[in-house]
């Protein structure tokens, strides 16, 4: 009497090899669906970063000046802030807190377009680069000469480049001459 047993080599199971064989023929179709999504997921990724790449360039093309429009929006939008900014210095209470309240809202904007505001601080040493002599202050103080004693106007720069769009418009502290400088 022989007894079979599928487990051992050079015996035959019929039921258990076509079982095998049809779980095998499974996978086989399973591999290849996967192989079919993963192609599709690299034609996408592949389509997704051309789009990427070509959003880029545009924000690249933008940024340097491409578009007509943009330079003359982002312009007028400094305009606008400056504006807001000098109402609110003149105005009082609520008012003042909600032109405050625009010029920051337009501020967020620029930063949106990459231009950032350029404010000086007081004391800071005169940038020809970054600043706009609109005059000049007496100081009896020597050590402060060359330093900004007023901002007029913020400036702004260009984040992607550090080159300055408009330059901030300030004064300067020159000294007094004293009674023993004219003698």
């Amino acid at each position: 009497m022989h007894q079979e047993n599928p487990g051992q080599p050079g015996q035959h199971d019929e039921g258990g090899m076509g079982a095998l064989i049809g779980r095998l023929a499974e996978l086989r179709a399973e591999v290849a669906d996967v192989r079919r999504r993963i192609a599709a997921l690299d034609d996408r990724t592949a389509a997704g970063e051309l789009v990427i790449e070509r959003l880029d360039a545009t924000i690249e093309w933008l940024r340097s000046g491409g578009s007509p429009l943009i330079r003359p929006v982002l312009t007028d939008l400094q305009r606008l802030r400056d504006d807001l900014l000098r109402q609110a210095s003149v105005a009082s209470g609520e008012t003042a807190a909600l032109l405050e309240a625009f010029a920051y809202s337009v501020e967020q904007m620029l930063a949106r377009a990459g231009i950032e505001v350029l404010r000086p601080e007081i004391g800071s040493p005169f940038d020809a680069r970054r600043h706009r002599l609109a005059g000049v202050v007496a100081s009896s103080r020597p050590e402060l000469d060359g330093t900004v004693a007023e901002v007029i106007s913020d400036g702004y720069v260009d984040v992607a480049t550090n080159r300055i769009v408009t330059s901030a418009t300030v004064r300067v502290y020159r000294p007094t001459p004293t009674p023993s400088d004219q003698e």
